[in-house]
């Protein structure tokens, strides 16, 4: 939407050049005309006229020569000559451009230069001024919110590991709960204590208070590797083992082959 005003402020400025020149040529047409017929009643007079212009540079230009051999070096005696054949010359192109134009040179120089003037204003200098103040502002504002949307992030679920194959008065499966704690990080959770725990038949995972929703997604990510997996609350003799971690995963004797 932005975009479409501001092509239809430089369309409408572009307009608006177009109708004052249109007005420039309307109100000139007759001068035109009028100069026309001047000039081609002036026809003999011009011819005699550019006649005088070109021997009198042909004189000058032979003095210039002439003087350069007697008098001051020829580099002091020729600049004001070239100074002043200069001025004529710039002189008698400005009226040759004012005699051919339909409209007068003055006007029709100021007119391009106020077109020029006023789209480079509308067009904030044709781009290389003022651009870069909204897309800093967009950059800054997305790094904000890229920023803040890291400092809400809920910190990683921790995950105790802890070895339930292990009777009591017997021996359990060595090693079975590191090989766990593998699964655990795969899965994306961040691993805590890796421990022994009270003997258990099954696997289970155990959750601290309000880790119950975390607890059924863990279960459901290593259900390819420990199959179906009860998920109940933590019991205090696991949570000594389990130390600050919100869930304990323990490795009961139906699983100890993973390893």
């Amino acid at each position: 939407m932005n975009l479409l005003k501001e092509i239809g402020a430089i369309l409408g400025f572009v307009a608006f050049g177009g109708l004052a020149v249109l007005s420039f040529l309307t109100f000139q047409q007759a001068r035109h005309l009028r100069r026309l017929r001047d000039w081609a009643g002036r026809s003999p007079e011009r011819a005699l006229a550019e006649a005088e212009r070109v021997a009198e540079v042909a004189g000058e230009a032979t003095i210039a020569r002439e003087g350069g051999h007697e008098g001051l070096p020829e580099e002091e005696d020729r600049g004001p000559g070239r100074m002043a054949r200069l001025r004529g010359e710039l002189a008698y192109r400005w009226e040759e451009l004012d005699r051919r134009s339909p409209v007068d040179a003055k006007f029709l120089v100021a007119g391009i230069l106020a077109v020029i003037i006023g789209v480079g204003i509308v067009t904030s200098g044709f781009g290389l001024l003022g651009g870069d103040t909204a897309p800093s502002t967009d950059v800054e504002a997305t790094t904000g919110s890229s920023s803040s949307g890291k400092e809400k992030e809920p910190p990683p679920v921790k995950v105790a590991v802890l070895n339930g194959t292990t009777p009591e008065g017997g021996v359990g499966v060595p090693g079975i709960a590191d090989a766990a704690s593998k699964f655990v990080e795969d899965a994306g959770y961040k691993v805590g204590n890796v421990d022994n725990a009270p003997f258990s038949t099954t696997s289970v995972v155990m959750y601290a208070e309000g880790a119950d929703s975390d607890a059924n997604d863990l279960a459901a990510a290593l259900e390819d590797t420990l199959g179906t997996t009860d998920v109940t609350p933590i019991t205090p003799e696991v949570a000594d083992v389990a130390g600050r971690a919100d869930i304990a995963l323990i490795i009961g004797q139906d699983d100890q082959g993973i390893s």
